[in-house]
């Protein structure tokens, strides 16, 4: 019996682990509004390769507004 639910439990998080990965650029557009705005990055990823100890690990993400009303940012944070 914790066989089964030892393997039950591994098969649901593998599941959710893949599909919690996302390589989507840009916010789908709403269908009820055209003309919502719609955020587009250059890239989604940065690769810092090697850092050398007390190095500076900031970077920039840099994203246009594809739509066409205003694209407003509320409560941004970081990984």
């Amino acid at each position: 019996m914790k066989k089964v639910i030892l393997t039950l439990t591994i098969v649901m998080v593998a599941f959710i682990a893949a599909h919690a990965q996302s390589t989507t650029t840009t916010a789908p557009q709403d269908k009820e509004n055209p003309n919502a705005p719609v955020i587009t990055f250059e890239n989604i990823v940065h690769d810092y390769g090697t850092v050398q100890k007390g190095g500076d690990g900031n970077t920039e993400f840099k994203f246009t507004n594809t739509g066409k009303e205003p694209l407003v940012l509320t409560n941004v944070t970081t990984s």
